[in-house]
């Protein structure tokens, strides 16, 4: 008899979770496209396709916690009104390379991705400029250069540079502080491009510096001149003792 109170129990519980599972399925059904992301350095190439606002904000700066609730209610009215527009934000906690490859400045930013074309917003202080701001006005601004566009062949190299510094720093043969860790990875990177240039540059002599053998079958211009100039007094001369 001791057994149904806890068998009820354990039902119930289960009945719960079941309602609760249901609840969060639908929510997800009718709006799967528009939960409010939150991005890091492994999930960032998400937003290379598609339509994205992201938020860049940390949470001890006094700005970023005021931008932090308006961004909160701007997502929240987005996933309302079903828009194609993913709003998202991005952890930027001890992570460097979140910072070096989105170009990150000041804090809070905005940026505004479309189909991997990204552009600097300026940030809004209230919903009303936030919306203002991804229904139109970021049209009016241009795209980030090459050079720091996060896909881009040197902003991948810089964050490869800082990703190698971290993974030595925290490798068990390496005892010593971040400081030397960096060093070692720029003379590790200073002796790879010696190398490779010392490879190129003999790739280069074996190609185009062979030296040419002599041509003996042919012979210079100036000897060619000499002979002819020869030739032409010898025939005049024998013309001359014919005629005497």
């Amino acid at each position: 008899m001791e057994i149904w109170p806890n068998t009820l129990c354990l039902a119930a519980l289960l009945v719960a979770c079941g309602v609760a599972g249901e609840l969060q399925h639908c929510v997800w059904s009718e709006n799967p496209r528009n939960e409010k992301f939150i991005l890091d350095e492994s999930s960032w190439e998400l937003t290379l396709e598609g339509e994205w606002m992201i938020g860049f904000c940390v949470p001890l700066i006094m700005a970023c916690i005021k931008f932090e609730r308006v961004w909160s209610k701007f997502a929240h009215e987005k996933q309302l009104e079903q828009s194609d527009m993913t709003v998202a934000s991005m952890k930027l906690e001890y992570s460097e390379t979140v910072i070096r490859r989105f170009s990150l400045h000041e804090l809070p930013t905005i940026l505004h991705v479309k189909n991997g074309v990204f552009r600097k917003l300026p940030t809004g202080q209230s919903i009303q400029e936030l919306h203002e701001l991804a229904s139109f006005k970021w049209q009016e601004i241009d795209p980030m250069p090459f050079w720091q566009h996060p896909n881009g062949l040197l902003i991948r190299a810089h964050v490869r540079y800082i990703q190698a510094i971290d993974q030595v720093y925290r490798a068990s043969w390496f005892n010593a502080d971040y400081e030397h860790a960096t060093w070692l990875v720029r003379i590790g990177l200073i002796l790879i491009m010696g190398i490779i240039l010392t490879i190129f540059c003999n790739i280069y002599n074996c190609l185009y510096d062979r030296p040419k053998p002599p041509k003996c079958g042919k012979k210079s211009k100036k000897q060619v001149e000499g002979h002819s100039v020869r030739k032409q007094k010898g025939s005049s001369s024998q013309v001359s003792f014919f005629y005497l």
